[in-house]
């Protein structure tokens, strides 16, 4: 698990890394209005079919079916990856059609709040950015494949060339052409081909070549037909000529049948998820700039969930399936609560640690150019609310292959509906007390921590009343220690931050960054020998873990 643990981690550390400056950057051209807001939502709508149709259900119910074919043929699995691709593809450029069509509408609703004039950059903006969503749906295929065969550094690289586009853009472009909205907009189209030729050579390479044969093209025109069936079921009254027409449906292979099976409770699932943050950024959109703040705000929260949670959720899913699929669940359950040791080992401090420095981590980064030390106040404190989520955002991603890997997709969907309905309502609540404060994307941003921890309570309750996941005394002991040895290093952080105030936030830039820099290398060494001291974990045993 190192090795792979450490790939994901180093390529997701580059990429997050390189985000932050493409941020940065964004930020002083942008700053924090009406720009910014249309150029966020743009951004933010591709990435939710990302999130829904890519790295979320998809992924949970392919790597599952794929690594099962590929414990037992190869070439079985390449047959299973190429009908599967060939029509994920067909119905993405589906979608992509649909959405470029009605993008107006779309954009009104998820952007209530936006005036006339921001409406309709973001409308500009989206028609161009939507293309995204074709390409960036299909990396998640091909990363799924590449990671059920143990392939992890193309997939995680992928992410990196994103941000190498976009500063790119930032650096060579806009300072000599202007239009850094419409620069970074077609910065994002260009870098979803390259980032899918990234993990399309190697899976060619591996010995996975699609073809567009007679079963593929069968199964897409299968998906169209069912869609016109279904279309004129819905509008012919007759019995009969209902009956007539279900006839007409047609079959489609069992593999692909139990594959969408498995997917649309996902598909719910993570759709209803990302609607939620819809709907959060909707409920935002009423305050000018409080996309911006909650999105720069995020950029940060992410950072930790990149380098932990996903990392461990890829490597986890087809370890844990495989195990599964040999009914060796003893093994699979040992392996994610190694992980869920190791994911709150890092999770715990990250949260006191970004609480406390959220401000100055804000200010440090963004404040340049059109963004304020204003803006960086009030995204500071958008970023202390989130970060009290953070070990649950972590969680979820390490719990979740828990049921993917055993076929259950639906359950972690009902959990998300109650999650989702937690954050909505309390989304509404923030709306009706703080609109017209200037304190709208801070309830966002709670509402939102809030159902992080009701969505990973539900999944914690679900295992362990499954019998999958058996937390002993013993795990509870090593989670308070981490939680102390967290907060002593949160009073460590808080003095030096405390002590250094001024110079923190008056210096020059570079300063400030070292001095920041410098205030976390203390936290980070403070945590983990008081972590040792008092035997949250020690040396040999973590480096055991990492081992194993």
């Amino acid at each position: 698990m190192l090795k792979a643990l450490m790939t994901v981690s180093g390529f997701t550390l580059l990429s997050r890394v390189l985000g932050l400056v493409r941020d940065m950057f964004i930020g002083h051209y942008l700053g924090v209005g009406m720009a910014s807001d249309a150029w966020n939502a743009a951004f933010q709508f591709p990435n939710f079919f990302r999130r829904v149709f890519g790295e979320g259900a998809f992924n949970s119910a392919f790597v599952p079916l794929y690594s099962e074919k590929l414990e037992k043929d190869e070439t079985e699995a390449f047959a299973f990856g190429n009908r599967v691709i060939v029509l994920l593809a067909f119905i993405l450029a589906l979608i992509f059609l649909i959405c470029f069509i009605f993008i107006h509408p779309i954009m009104w609703l998820f952007n209530m709040g936006y005036d006339a004039d921001k409406l309709a950059m973001t409308v500009t903006l989206s028609r161009i950015t939507v293309g995204y969503l074709f390409f960036v749906c299909l990396l998640a295929a091909f990363s799924g494949i590449l990671n059920s065969h143990k392939k992890f550094a193309a997939p995680a690289m992928s992410y990196a060339f994103l941000n190498v586009i976009f500063l790119i853009g930032l650096i060579a472009v806009i300072p000599f052409v202007g239009h850094p909205t419409l620069v970074l907009s077609w910065s994002l189209l260009i870098a979803g081909v390259i980032q899918l030729l990234v993990v399309l050579i190697p899976t060619r390479k591996m010995g996975l070549k699609l073809k567009v044969q007679r079963p593929e093209l069968a199964v897409c025109m299968a998906v169209l037909k069912a869609a016109g069936v279904g279309l004129l079921l819905l509008i012919v009254p007759f019995r009969e000529r209902r009956q007539r027409l279900k006839s007409h449906l047609p079959r489609i292979e069992p593999d692909i049948v139990r594959l969408g099976v498995l997917m649309i409770p996902g598909v719910i699932s993570a759709g209803v998820q990302q609607l939620n943050l819809l709907v959060g950024g909707s409920v935002a959109s009423f305050q000018d700039g409080a996309r911006t703040l909650i999105y720069n705000a995020d950029r940060i929260n992410q950072f930790p969930l990149g380098l932990i949670g996903i990392a461990f959720g890829v490597v986890l899913l087809p370890d844990i399936a495989r195990k599964v699929k040999s009914d060796n669940h003893e093994a699979a359950r040992e392996s994610m609560q190694r992980g869920m040791v190791l994911a709150m080992l890092l999770a715990l401090p990250a949260m006191v640690g970004i609480g406390i420095l959220a401000e100055p981590i804000i200010d440090v980064l963004f404040r340049s150019g059109k963004f304020t030390r204003v803006n960086s106040y009030m995204a500071g404190q958008a970023l202390m609310a989130f970060a009290v989520g953070c070990p649950a955002y972590i969680m979820v991603r390490v719990v979740q292959p828990g049921y993917f890997a055993r076929g259950d997709t639906r359950t972690p969907m009902i959990f998300t509906f109650w999650s989702a309905a937690s954050n909505m309502a309390l989304c509404l609540i923030a709306f009706v007390i703080l609109r017209g404060t200037g304190w709208l994307h801070v309830g966002c941003a709670v509402a939102t921590t809030a159902a992080g921890w009701l969505n990973i309570y539900l999944l914690i309750r679900g295992l362990k009343k499954d019998g999958f996941m058996k937390l002993e005394p013993l795990f509870w002991r090593k989670m308070s220690k981490m939680l102390v040895s967290s907060l002593i290093m949160g009073f460590v952080v808080w003095f030096a931050a405390h002590l250094l105030n001024e110079p923190l936030h008056e210096s020059a830039r570079v300063i400030r960054f070292l001095i920041l820099t410098l205030i976390a290398s203390t936290g980070i060494v403070t945590y983990f020998l008081v972590a040792h001291v008092i035997g949250a974990v020690s040396f040999d045993e973590l480096k055991q873990s990492f081992r194993k």
